[in-house]
């Protein structure tokens, strides 16, 4: 049986091994050492190799040893002697040996031998059979509490999140990455003083079993003090107390703190955050939380042009002042142009309250001329928000007045005072780059003719994006919507309380808003939905990667008369600064026309 210590490095071994060498090859000729180039520089820059190495070895091993071994290191070094070739050649099986056990082959089958060894340029033959690899037969984890008691059920959980598992094959880079990512688990969590205090890995290489067994020590248990802020110049305290998502006395958590960090660089009043908790603080087992924030300007002045095969060309104006009345009070100003869709609007948000609100009242107008169907609205909408983590949840009370103008028809009139409900679940792991996580956004409104509205009604909408990693190129992402409208009819329903489908976010290779119902000419909405989409994506490099897709959906006014068409097509993906891009050719079969479609972002 063989023990691995936890620092075990045998490529390090080797590389100071190297560096005595060297120091001897320099004393045993002081006169070319005096005149050579060091043996690091390039191959280019060095003198011819005094042997010729044959290295028999499967590929797969080749560049470890040609990279590592003395005897490939060496070999144009000035003035090198036959002994010292020899001397070489016999030390090149035990360090080819170490490594091969850093991949997990214990039992190899190395022999060398020097042909011709008296000529000019002798040869080297490096005959190196790995045999078979070892592979871990057991894992025991062992968590020592801060009492000194075993926390059975602490590492129980580690145990099952371990990454070198049994059947596996045992590997140095593997062994260090399971280690630190087992640690790393409790670092994260509340356990900042967390250590390895013991790691041994035993190797038989009888049976080419490895029996691995970790203790992790977690140290003290920490709680969160107060909070020390500085940068503030404009705003109060509570501005920045009230994005905590921690408080004073609850369990200390790294995700903690980079979660609240994350909630400060989100804000629009900050353009820089840092949170921080020194250990070397804390008393009675409480840690200061040190908060560091860096102000936006007050006011700014936005402008920008964009392109959307859904919408058109756009131009839009932004105006916003995070300090109305100095009061810390939100006013924001937008107006939109694009080629389908013009909107302004006008939005004065509060700060969060002590409960964790976000509250905000919004007056907008807006014109779409979309599939034949020219709508106006004009509405007022308070809002209250909420986020806990992963969770946004909504609620909105809202009033809008819409008017109708299909084409080749009379205009017609609805209002609406509707009080609706959003809950949105977000559990990706990455807001830009999504490679792994789900998605989902459910809502609930409605409204009553005996509440201001033309129609009593109640709607219902569901929507999720699943995204799953096949390997480090390749992903899966499905997308599915379904919504419904309880109503006698859809007269009196507003246009944006009903369902339309197709567009670069629906139903490729149709127009945006093209799926729905026909009326005197106009596409209008129906009160059914249902589209569901499945995509396979590969990256070529970290930038850019194509994908195919097949998308199926319609909209309808009665769930018989659902009846989905198809689209279908390949796209280019890319990483932008700013988030995906995507940009698709899409054929729809329904209209047999190929059509492009072209995104940026996740619209949820």
């Amino acid at each position: 049986m063989a023990e691995i210590a936890p620092a075990r490095r045998p490529v390090r071994r080797l590389r100071r091994a190297a560096a005595a060498l060297g120091a001897w090859l320099a004393l045993a000729q002081p006169a070319a050492a005096a005149t050579a180039s060091p043996p690091d520089v390039a191959p280019a820059a060095q003198a011819a190799a005094h042997y010729r190495i044959e290295l028999d070895a499967p590929d797969a091993f080749r560049p470890l040893l040609a990279g590592h071994l003395d005897l490939y290191r060496w070999r144009t070094f000035p003035g090198l002697q036959h002994d010292q070739i020899a001397r070489l050649a016999a030390e090149a099986p035990a360090q080819a040996g170490r490594l091969l056990e850093t991949q997990g082959y214990f039992s190899p089958r190395i022999t060398v031998r020097v042909e011709q060894p008296d000529a000019p340029m002798p040869t080297v033959v490096l005959d190196v059979v790995p045999g078979e690899p070892a592979r871990v037969h057991s894992v025991d984890i062992r968590v020592v509490g801060p009492d000194g008691a075993a926390d059975t059920d602490l590492g129980a959980r580690l145990t099952r999140s371990w990454t070198l598992r049994p059947g596996a094959i045992f590997q140095d880079a593997g062994w260090e990455t399971a280690k630190t990512a087992a640690l790393s688990a409790l670092l994260a969590g509340r356990w900042p003083a967390a250590r390895i205090a013991d790691s041994r890995a035993t190797v038989d290489p009888a049976t080419r079993q490895v029996a691995l067994r970790v203790v992790l020590d977690t140290g003290p248990a920490y709680r969160f003090g107060g909070l020390k802020i500085t940068g503030l110049q404009r705003y109060p305290a509570s501005i920045v107390e009230r994005l905590a998502p921690i408080t004073p006395g609850s369990r200390y958590s790294q995700s903690s703190l980079l979660d609240y960090q994350a909630a400060l660089q989100n804000s629009p009043y900050f353009r820089n955050a840092v949170v921080d908790a020194d250990l070397q603080q804390a008393r009675d087992g409480r840690v200061p939380v040190d908060v560091q924030v860096s102000e936006n300007r007050a006011r700014k002045l936005g402008f920008g042009v964009g392109v959307s095969s859904d919408t058109g060309q756009r131009v839009q104006m932004d105006y916003q002042d995070l300090d109305v009345l100095d009061r810390a009070w939100r006013l924001k100003g937008e107006v939109k142009l694009q080629t389908r869709e013009q909107s302004g609007s006008l939005q004065l948000a509060l700060p969060r309250t002590a409960a964790g609100y976000d509250d905000s009242v919004t007056l907008s107008q807006d014109r779409t001329d979309i599939s034949g169907l020219v709508t106006r609205n004009s509405s007022i909408a308070a809002q209250r928000e909420r986020i806990r983590g992963r969770i946004d949840t909504v609620a909105t009370l809202q009033y809008q007045a819409e008017s109708l103008q299909p084409a080749g028809a009379a205009s017609s009139e609805v209002h609406a005072l509707s009080l609706n409900l959003g809950w949105t679940r977000r559990d990706i792991d990455s807001l830009l780059y999504p490679t792994r996580g789900t998605i989902v956004n459910l809502q609930l409104g409605g409204a009553s003719r005996a509440l201001l509205s033309s129609a009593n009604f109640v709607r219902l909408y569901a929507r999720g994006i699943g995204y799953l990693p096949l390997d480090r190129r390749n992903q899966l992402i499905f997308r599915g919507e379904i919504g419904a409208v309880l109503a006698n009819g859809a007269s009196g329903v507003p246009q944006n309380f009903l369902f339309r489908a197709g567009g670069a976010q629906s139903v490729r290779g149709y127009a945006y808003q093209s799926l729905g119902l026909v009326q005197s000419g106009a596409i209008v909405g129906g009160r059914y939905l249902l589209v569901g989409s499945a995509e396979y994506d590969h990256w070529f490099s970290r930038q850019w990667g194509g994908a195919v897709f097949y998308d199926a959906g319609n909209a309808a006014d009665t769930w018989s008369a659902l009846k989905p068409v198809r689209g279908y097509g390949a796209g280019v993906r890319w990483r932008s600064p700013v988030g995906l891009v995507s940009v698709d050719v899409a054929y729809g079969q329904a209209v047999h026309a190929f059509r492009l479609d072209f995104n940026a972002g996740i619209s949820f």
